[in-house]
């Protein structure tokens, strides 16, 4: 199995600056020593590595607290760093190396570094190679200092929820939480398409009713439409005699029409072409307005306002400047000084800057003139700005590093002032210098601009003077366009005079050929030939059909749908219906999915727990021999509706629960439940701190004696007060504490625990 050969500490807590190594046993390693000297900052070294990412559970405030702090002449750690070695020739660990080195560094301001091998690695990374064969810093193979007596005063509750947590009967809560969710949509899907089987239901028997009078009404209606049908046979010959007179007139007009509608057309044509030259003299104005000639102008003009805002601002600026180097100078004078110069390397340096930001102003200037397109010089413009802020900045930094430097003089207090008052004087005739040299290069800009605008005027008061004489030729030949279309006009609300009684006549045509159309019709549907009996008698006829209305009335509203509604809601009450069975069957699907939830969540925690009770009772049996303990749950039926207790009767007593045992049997009871813990989920390390602290003399024998045996299998490291656990163990270091500086030494282990 994989183990850890070695651990180093550099700057980490009470360890001091220097790298501390501390080689490791295969099987138990202890460490000794008083208390307050550092033994349990190896456990929190440990746990740094791995990845504990809480401050508080290694002790400290934040990170950065985990630094060696310096003291008794030792300066404090300017980082601290753990490194873990392990021997990994059987492979285990997913890597191709046989040696891995893992280690995890952390300055001052808090951040950390993760390396494996030497090489950058994430906290994640380290997990992961770690997890097939070592649990993390939070699991039960790490016992720290309190641990035992926490697991003493654990609620029988919150020692269920242990054992929840190792059977893993989370999955299966997730599990059932999701399929509660679904049972809740389809209880709610169930509700509403109840509602609507319901609503269905009320809508079929209103329908009923109303079924049953459109289906007299149709009856009825059907015999008055042969009788009108009949009627409607003598009148066949009346409509066509109408039809024919109408339709010459129609034709007559109509000839009228077509002629008005050519001499319309001819003045369109007209009026047509005069647009097109109107058309073509507004292409030839808009080439004109879009010269490069009058872009060019315009460019210039915004060129020279924005240049003149520049020049305005720096001018002013250089007034500031200049005013207050008259005040220096007036200062100097008045204290008398002289001439003095205070070099540093970061006004050096701001210098440095000072000329990038300078050129850097010179090649956007430049890139000004260059550029034509009125956005990019908006945008160059704006860049220009910003580079004028940060070459202010730069002018007041080196202000205030030439105060500090002379606050730094060791001359009395008016000399210093006088070389405080040179070095500002410096800086602001440097800054005067660089604002001069901005004038001058914004001025030759203006200039050169004023000179394009000059160039370019003459030629843009031509293509104006010409754009204006097209303006008169198109507004000429539009007033011709526009006496044109006045006639068309006129012309065309005549025809639409006449089309408008030509519809009226073609309106009654269609009238007289619908209801010719709808007799036929009707004649069809109860097969009568299309003629009348010579001696039919059309009085008759006319009293049967207004006895068929009569009817028709009394039956008074008909819904002619409610035959169509009722059998559409028939329909919908039987697909519903089907919905509705559909989810009566999903959710008793849910329904006894859940119960086999329930099942394998029980039979899985019961599992859990029958192994880890056994592994308690075996365990507490070696740690007290005449004494029983075993672990009971409150509700045995239903698990997860109570707590865990635990019943211990220790050598010689009667005392059936552990929270009426005394300190010593409580630590022994709490210690046999946490390596019950760790059987059930054994790890190739473990760390344990002061674990014996509460025990007697006879059961630090019998602990010492288990981690003995426990450490053939897997590597353990404890940190420990007492003889037994040293006496028993394959390495003992012991710990001790030099000038403030936590020291290891290894110890010899023969004659201990004779």
């Amino acid at each position: 199995m994989p183990h850890i050969t070695q651990i180093e500490l550099r700057g980490f807590k009470s360890f001091g600056n220097s790298k501390v190594t501390i080689p490791l046993s295969k099987g138990l390693t202890a460490f000794v020593g008083p208390n307050g000297i550092g033994k349990s900052n190896i456990v929190d070294g440990l746990c740094f590595v791995l990845g504990e990412i809480s401050a508080k559970a290694m002790r400290a405030e934040r990170l950065s607290g985990l630094l060696f702090k310096g003291g008794n002449g030792h300066r404090p750690a300017p980082f601290a760093e753990v490194s873990l070695h392990f021997n990994n020739e059987d492979g285990k660990l997913p890597t191709n190396s046989q040696t891995v080195v893992i280690s995890r560094r952390v300055d001052r301001s808090g951040k950390c570094t993760y390396r494996i091998n030497k090489k950058r690695a994430s906290r994640q990374e380290i997990v992961d190679l770690l997890a097939a064969s070592m649990a993390s810093t939070g699991g039960y193979n790490f016992v720290m200092q309190g641990d035992v007596n926490r697991f003493v005063n654990l609620g029988s509750l919150e020692r269920r929820l242990i054992i929840d947590d190792l059977a893993g009967v989370a999955e299966y809560d997730e599990k059932k939480q999701k399929s509660m969710a679904e049972l809740q949509k389809v209880e709610m899907n169930l509700k509403s398409v109840g509602a609507v089987l319901r609503t269905i239901s009320d809508q079929m028997e209103g329908l009923r009713a109303q079924m049953e009078a459109a289906i007299r009404y149709k009856q009825l209606r059907r015999e008055l439409e042969q009788t009108q049908e009949a009627l409607l046979l003598i009148q066949q010959e009346t409509y066509a005699k109408k039809l024919s007179l109408l339709k010459q007139r129609i034709d007559k007009l109509g000839k009228k029409i077509k002629m008005s509608r050519d001499k319309h057309q001819a003045i369109i044509d007209e009026v047509t072409r005069y647009e097109e030259k109107i058309k073509e003299l507004g292409d030839l104005i808009d080439e004109k307005r879009s010269a490069d000639i009058l872009l060019e102008a315009e460019r210039a003009r915004t060129q020279i306002e924005t240049l003149s805002e520049l020049l305005k601002t720096t001018s002013a600026q250089q007034s500031d400047i200049e005013a207050e180097i008259a005040t220096v100078v007036e200062q100097i004078k008045k204290m008398g000084g002289e001439d003095s110069k205070a070099p540093s390397d970061k006004i050096t340096s701001l210098s440095s800057k000072f000329e990038i930001l300078r050129e850097k102003f010179n090649a956007l200037s430049k890139s000004l003139d260059e550029n034509r397109s009125l956005t990019v010089v908006q945008s160059t413009i704006q860049k220009l700005r910003g580079v004028l802020d940060e070459l202010l900045l730069v002018i007041d930094e080196i202000s205030k590093c030439i105060g500090w430097l002379s606050r730094l003089h060791s001359e009395p207090r008016q000399e210093s002032s006088v070389v405080e008052l040179h070095d500002k004087l410096i800086g602001l005739k440097s800054t005067r210098a660089h604002l001069d040299a901005q004038l001058g290069d914004l001025k030759k800009k203006i200039q050169e601009a004023q000179s394009k605008l000059e160039s370019a005027s003459a030629s843009e008061k031509e293509i104006r003077s010409s754009i204006e004489a097209l303006f008169g030729e198109r507004e000429k030949l539009r007033d011709k366009a526009r006496g044109l279309d006045k006639r068309a006009r006129d012309l065309d609300a005549k025809i639409r005079a006449l089309e408008e009684k030509l519809q009226n006549w073609r309106v009654q045509e269609a009238s007289l050929n619908t209801e010719l159309k709808n007799v036929k019709d009707k004649c069809k549907k109860i097969k009568m030939k299309v003629s009348v009996p010579a001696d039919i008698n059309p009085d008759a006829l006319e009293r049967r059909a207004k006895t068929l209305e009569a009817e028709i009335m009394s039956l008074g509203d008909i819904n002619l749908r409610a035959i169509r509604d009722f059998k559409e809601s028939e329909r919908q009450y039987n697909t519903e219906k089907l919905k509705y069975d559909k989810l009566i069957a999903e959710k008793q699907s849910l329904l006894d999915f859940m119960q086999n939830i329930d099942e394998k969540k029980k039979d899985i925690f019961m599992k859990a727990f029958n192994e880890i009770s056994r592994h308690f009772s075996e365990i507490y049996s070696e740690l007290s021999p005449t004494g029983t303990a075993e672990l009971v749950l409150e509700n045995e039926v239903a698990p997860f509706e109570g707590g865990l207790e635990i019943k211990a009767r220790p050598e010689g007593t009667e005392v059936p629960y552990v929270g009426e045992l005394s300190g010593g049997q409580k630590a022994l009871t709490a210690l046999a439940f946490i390596f019950a813990l760790q059987r059930y989920q054994p790890t190739t390390f473990y760390v344990m701190d002061e674990i014996d602290a509460h025990l007697d003399p006879q059961n630090r024998k019998r602990v010492a004696e288990m981690l003995r045996r426990f450490s053939r299998e897997s590597q353990i490291l404890v940190i420990t007060l007492h003889d037994a656990i040293m006496s028993v163990a394959d390495r003992l270091f012991g710990v001790a504490k030099e000038n403030g500086v936590s020291r290891l030494f290894s110890v010899e282990l023969s004659g201990i625990g004779s």
